[in-house]
């Protein structure tokens, strides 16, 4: 009995020395798969900040853009707006000036008349 007691004795601590071992080798094995984990995740998550960081800069390109066509539009019709005036003020000299030719005809014949 002293003899199995030994032999049992011998077998736990060998048992509990390759406890440590086993442990360690588990803890190892979920540590690389920890950081295997880990790094495809900061992988994913700096190929969605960079997607992001993409997106931010074309809407705020298109953003820019839209602002300038705006302005130009508002300048577009402004110039639209002063070309029209122009055209009325243009018709309306043009009127002015025929009323002035005919007027004068009239005063020439007038005066060839009385000359006469």
């Amino acid at each position: 009995m002293a003899n199995t007691m030994a032999r049992a004795y011998d077998e736990l601590n060998i048992a509990i020395e390759n406890a440590g071992d086993n442990i360690k080798k588990i803890v190892g094995a979920h540590e690389k798969d920890f950081l295997s984990a880990f790094e495809q995740k900061m992988f994913t998550v700096q190929k969605d900040m960079a997607a992001l960081k993409e997106k931010a800069s074309a809407q705020r390109h298109r953003a820019k853009i839209d602002s300038r066509v705006i302005l130009l539009e508002k300048e577009r019709d402004w110039f639209r707006d002063e070309a029209l005036k122009l055209d009325k003020m243009c018709k309306d000299h043009k009127m002015v000036l025929t009323k002035l030719k005919t007027t004068f005809e009239n005063v020439q014949e007038d005066k060839e008349y009385l000359h006469e």
